[in-house]
This record gives C-alpha cells, sequence and structure tokens, in this order.
C-alpha cells in the first residue's frame, strides 16, 4: 500500500480487496460484518467499520478517516477483516507510514 499520509489527516482513504489464495477477489456483498483494524507506531490496534466500495462482488471496501483516526507518525499497519455466513477472514497485513506534520 503506498500512500502519502500526515498525522492528522482526515479525509484519507483506505480501500481493501479481500482475495483468495490465487489473488481472485472474493464477493463480499453478502457481508454479514466488515472491518478494517489499524495498528499504531505504539501497537494500538483500532477497529473502523468500512463500507463497500462498490457493490461488493469486487471485496474491495474502504474506509476514509476522521478527525483522530490518524494520531501518530511512524509505521503502521491495517487489516481488514470480512465475515460471510459461509466464514470469517482476515486480509493480509500492509503497512504504510504517517509522516509528522510541522
Amino acid at each position: 500500500m503506498a500512500c502519502n499520509v500526515i498525522n492528522g489527516d482526515i479525509g484519507t482513504v483506505f480501500e481493501l480487496t479481500v482475495t483468495d489464495c490465487d489473488g481472485a477477489a472474493i464477493d463480499i456483498s453478502a457481508a454479514i460484518s466488515l472491518e478494517i483494524n489499524f495498528k499504531s507506531p505504539a501497537g494500538v490496534v483500532v477497529n473502523k467499520t468500512p463500507v463497500l466500495s462498490t457493490d461488493g462482488s469486487d471485496g474491495k471496501m474502504k474506509y476514509i478517516t476522521l478527525a483522530g483516526d490518524i494520531n501518530e507518525y511512524g509505521k503502521w499497519i491495517i487489516q481488514g477483516v470480512v465475515e460471510l455466513a459461509t466464514g470469517k477472514w482476515s486480509t493480509s497485513t500492509s503497512h504504510f507510514y504517517v509522516d509528522e506534520n510541522i
């Protein structure tokens, strides 16, 4: 995930795609729950509720940051979780860096 994020940013879009082991998108349109977890450089994990980016057939979900979401500079880790009637899966983890505001 290549993203230029500054500490305190509001409105940054984080989009994740849920895929199977072969890299094919999983249809998440009938998801029971969606979650995107953010782990700060200090190790604090915060769960956010994303929305589907489209109709969900492409496996894409997104979260748009609010005030206070990006509150620390350094390396962050992000991971999506989706629950369907047939099971619950997590995406691979990705990371992004937050730069200090001047």
